[in-house]
């Protein structure tokens, strides 16, 4: 069993993160793989190693961060057919959703069979001049056209199933996943998605028209976006990981994704305790609560 661990390099300390991790392995005969950014060494130990071998050569990856950590690897992973655990060592985790106190737990769980798989779809974006492909990709939260720094409103024509729906004038616009209806898509008011439908959502970024509303469709369906005419910079970015300037010659298309990422879980772990507890709706209802009674004396 091969055991390869990603993570934010510039986290203060993460080595003694690492030698945690090697000696809660050894009882269970498990070698260790680590991210080579991760060395904090001069000399380069031969465990460390670059990401895209780590992730080949591994049978488990396990992720020390963020959500945006895992949205890094989230793509190789689900192509090789890698499960991965996430350990939140960021401010808001609904991927890496385990605290940090309950590694050694969590692993020991998953060496005794007891986690559970939560296999999320990725979603495939594909981005064209008309005659060539420039950029193929999947991806798990979500692809969002935006424009550069200037203030200015993106002109874009909205296709489903080769229907023209909507003439949208727009900061931008979100193509989001089930799984990252709790990201952007959220800010921009979006709606949240239970992360196994099968479904797109389209959110708009501030657009001008306000019947221009956020659209959940089916992954079956073929979403094609196209530029109008523009004389500025607009960059398309994919799970907030990587960006590509396109003009009006390209398309976006988004289509379902051949792959799934398989997440494990406690078999406690809840989707909807999960939100509750990240989205602190509880502690909001109670404020409110002890406010009103206040009021009230």
């Amino acid at each position: 069993m091969i055991v390869g661990v990603i993570g934010k390099p510039d986290l203060e300390g993460f080595h003694k993160v690492i030698q945690n991790l090697e000696q809660t392995l050894k009882k269970y005969k498990a070698e260790l793989l680590a991210e080579d950014i991760l060395n904090e060494a001069p000399s380069q130990p031969p465990n460390f190693i670059p990401r895209y071998e780590l992730v080949k050569k591994s049978d488990l990856i396990i992720v020390f961060g963020g959500d945006g950590t895992l949205l890094h690897v989230a793509e190789e992973a689900a192509i090789n057919k890698k499960p991965v655990i996430g350990i939140n060592l960021g401010s808001l985790g609904f991927l890496t959703e385990a605290p940090y106190e309950r590694f050694k737990v969590i692993l020991d769980d998953f060496f005794e069979g007891k986690l559970i798989e939560d296999n999320r779809q990725l979603l495939q974006a594909t981005i064209s001049n008309g005659k060539n492909i420039i950029k193929k990709t999947n991806f798990l939260n979500d692809v969002v056209i935006n424009k550069g720094a200037l203030a200015k409103i993106i002109n874009l024509d909205l296709y489903i199933d080769k229907i023209l729906v909507s003439n949208l004038r727009a900061d931008g616009l979100i193509l989001s996943s089930p799984t990252g209806s709790t990201a952007y898509s959220l800010s921009a008011g979006g709606p949240i998605v239970s992360p196994g439908l099968p479904l797109v959502i389209v959110t708009p970024i501030c657009p001008h028209t306000l019947s221009n509303r956020p659209l959940v469709i089916s992954d079956k369906s073929s979403i094609k976006i196209r530029i109008d005419s523009i004389s500025y910079p607009v960059f398309v970015t994919f799970d907030g990981n990587e960006s590509l300037e396109i003009d009006n010659t390209s398309e976006l298309i988004v289509s379902k994704s051949k792959y799934k990422l398989c997440l494990l879980r406690s078999p406690d772990s809840k989707y909807f305790h999960v939100l509750k507890d990240k989205l602190m709706w509880s502690n909001n209802y109670g404020c409110l609560l002890y406010t009103s009674d206040a009021a009230d004396e």
